[in-house]
């Protein structure tokens, strides 16, 4: 049977550490039918959880208590069910960390379900809540079929001498262990739109993409239209400080206060991935937006702005280094776009790379992509809201025209 192009509306739920977003898609026009998302979910935040729901240009901002993922999906699918002209056909997923057993989407069935709750220990902030989201989506709507799209895909370009730790070779074999990478759908997404925007060809450009969240970020360095290196590693601990997490760290450390403390494996999992991080450091928050609301008065929240600017600059060094020197450098995602002063100071300094924003560029910018650098950059800055949702739907569709072809 050949594919044909049947119009199929995709609910896209994309669950970070500390949001849900979702969109109905009408695919294959990519026609946005619903958009929204749950902020602040499950956190200790200075502000109120929030749903904002979007439907032909109308917005709605829900104030709620959203104490985790389950909660805010049950709301989000009562202001779904409201607008009666609207169905949907398949659920899709972004999940994080399929661990080696899967490098494209699939549909889910139980012997994914049984491979996927598995893995539920690589991503501990982000699996068990998608896998249990999956679960919920399959009693409320068991006729549906669901797709798990996965955000480490774009990352199996990373070359074995960027992905290889230094470890014992026999546990490497054993366990799969290598620099696996994260945020894959973001980055692949805001890669292509900056090529576009800019009219070039991506197989000739080298990107450094910064996607930086309320909850995770990453960087990630791109040539050729592929990924060379991510800063998160095999799981998404490693590399930037985040809103829970630590990111980079001595490991020495970890050793050491696991014998001071008596601490179990799992404790010591449980202070680096959820209690560290911002959220260590600033106490009265875990979201980078409140620190900046207070870098100029409280010495705390400079000194945890100044910490998260210093790992992104060191970075974006170390990935001009690789791809010797950027054409484009990319910011995307919450903080990436919505926070100037985050910008600036990340750009501060770094000339030499040929890295120079415009400074009034950067802070009239309002939206939708956007070039902010200097006349006089080597390196092209642009600002680029993430659609990882889009992806998600490409991705999804994508599959299941294949799957009508082998009919």
């Amino acid at each position: 049977m050949k594919s044909n192009n049947k119009q199929i509306n995709i609910l896209v739920l994309n669950c970070g550490s500390s949001s849900l977003k979702y969109k109905v898609i009408s695919m294959p026009k990519e026609e946005i039918l619903i958009t929204g998302e749950a902020q602040r979910v499950g956190i200790k935040t200075e502000n109120a959880s929030t749903i904002t729901h979007i439907i032909s240009g109308k917005k709605k901002v829900i104030k709620s208590p959203l104490a985790n993922h389950s909660t805010a999906l049950k709301k989000i699918f009562n202001l779904i069910n409201q607008e009666k002209n609207i169905k949907f056909d398949i659920i899709a997923h972004r999940y994080v960390h399929p661990g080696n057993y899967f490098n494209r989407p699939v549909r889910v069935t139980k012997s994914v379900l049984t491979k996927l709750k598995k893995t539920l220990p690589l991503a501990p902030i982000h699996n068990p809540i998608v896998y249990n989201l999956i679960k919920f989506c399959h009693k409320e709507f068991t006729f549906k079929n669901q797709y798990a799209v996965f955000d480490t895909s774009f990352h199996k370009t990373i070359p074995p001498k960027y992905s290889t730790y230094a470890l014992p070779g026999e546990l490497i074999k054993k366990y799969g262990l290598r620099r696996i990478g994260f945020h894959g759908l973001s980055h692949r997404y805001v890669m292509e739109e900056a090529c576009r925007f800019l009219k070039r060809n991506k197989s000739t450009q080298r990107i450094i993409s910064c996607h930086l969240g309320t909850g995770g970020s990453s960087i990630c360095a791109i040539r050729e239209g592929k990924s060379v290196n991510n800063s998160m590693g095999f799981t998404p601990l490693e590399g930037l400080m985040m809103n829970t997490r630590c990111g980079d760290i001595d490991l020495g450390i970890v050793f050491y206060i696991m014998f001071k403390e008596f601490l179990s494996p799992d404790e010591a999992e449980n202070i680096l991935n959820k209690k560290s991080g911002v959220l260590g450091i600033f106490n009265t928050s875990s979201d980078l937006r409140d620190v900046i609301k207070n870098i100029n008065n409280d010495k705390q929240a400079k000194m945890v702005f100044n910490m998260y600017v210093r790992r992104v600059k060191a970075y974006i060094g170390f990935y001009s280094l690789i791809l010797k020197k950027a054409d484009i450098l990319i910011f995307t995602d919450s903080l990436g776009v919505e926070e100037p002063i985050l910008r600036k100071e990340i750009c501060e300094n770094m000339e030499l790379l040929g890295i120079k924003l415009d400074e009034r560029k950067n802070y009239s910018y309002c939206g939708k992509i956007a070039d902010i650098s200097s006349p006089d950059s080597e390196v092209r800055i642009l600002v680029i809201p993430t659609n990882e949702e889009i992806m998600i739907a490409r991705e999804v569709y994508r599959e299941l025209k294949k799957n009508v072809s082998r009919c």
